[in-house]
């Protein structure tokens, strides 16, 4: 089976959508958007570690945010890649965190 879903996934859309119609009388389908095989992506919106501030209005210094949020935060890219590398956030992965954490974070921690 998992075979033939790898094949469905490499089709065209009108291809995927044949497919389906082929195997619908063995699926259980309630609406007509179940019958692409091939779920939607969320398209990822990568921004800067002084644009994800500003967004959720952190006032912390950009050394503070890299020494104690960004670590524990999922979707950071390139946090310890060396000097010269930016530091890239998903913006809808780090956000749903940074929701869900806000009261967990030690927002009075001094820096070391």
């Amino acid at each position: 089976m998992s075979a033939l879903l790898e094949l469905i996934k490499e089709a065209p859309p009108e291809d995927r959508k044949a497919a389906a119609e082929m195997l619908k009388p063995y699926l259980n389908f309630e609406k007509e958007e179940d019958y692409d095989l091939v779920p939607k992506r969320q398209p990822v919106r990568q921004i800067s570690l002084p644009q994800f501030k500003a967004e959720h209005g952190i006032k912390k210094s950009l050394v503070w945010c890299r020494t104690y949020l960004l670590p524990k935060m999922p979707g950071v890219h390139g946090l310890n890649a060396g000097k010269g590398h930016h530091i890239m956030i998903d913006s809808r992965q780090a956000s749903e965190w940074l929701d869900e954490h806000w009261d967990d974070i030690d927002w009075e921690a001094s820096l070391p």
